[in-house]
């Protein structure tokens, strides 16, 4: 084995919640590195670096939403949709001390409640956006999105210490409620 490398028995041992937690922390890392890089540097300063910053934060999300869902209900059946996770996990979390801010929010703004159904399913979610600069039909995502790394710095450095937080709270005090 050569010298410094790493493996998947790094975490073998560890319940599923915890892996799931372990590449969380590992994706919010990673981001927070990246949106470092990006702000002090402006020729490296892209829309598509800029998208991977805000994948690799919402995939945390989502996996620290799985970690916390299967460690109460190990049997759940789950998905890639933030916002239901976060119901999911708003559901079995309940106390305000679980609480967090989740900043992938679409809000619809002047829609009928009939357009407003039919809106939300001709989107794109949040992860194939940032993860793809096209549909499969090769047509460029409806909007014109954006990010700024000064502004998002303060998001992710919230999150970290949220899913510090909430680390403590649910998985080394066995998520009493």
């Amino acid at each position: 084995m050569k010298k410094g490398m790493v493996g998947s028995w790094q975490i073998d041992n560890l319940p599923i919640p915890l892996q799931f937690m372990a590449f969380a922390d590992a994706y919010l890392d990673s981001g927070d590195r990246l949106c470092k890089v990006l702000s002090r540097s402006t020729r490296k300063r892209s829309y598509p670096r800029g998208a991977v910053v805000l994948f690799l934060t919402y995939h945390a999300i989502e996996l620290f939403l799985k970690a916390a869902i299967l460690y109460r209900y190990p049997k759940e059946g789950l998905h890639h949709n933030v916002e239901q996770l976060h119901n999911r996990y708003r559901a079995l979390y309940p106390a305000k001390r679980y609480e967090f801010i989740v900043p992938f929010k679409t809000e619809y703004l002047g829609f009928e409640p009939s357009q407003l159904a039919e809106k939300k399913r001709s989107m794109p979610t949040q992860d194939k956006v940032n993860r793809y600069p096209s549909n499969k039909k090769g047509e460029v995502w409806d909007g014109v999105f954006v990010f700024e790394p000064n502004s998002f710095q303060p998001i992710i450095a919230q999150l970290q210490a949220d899913f510090a937080r909430l680390k403590n709270e649910i998985f080394k005090q066995g998520a009493a409620q």
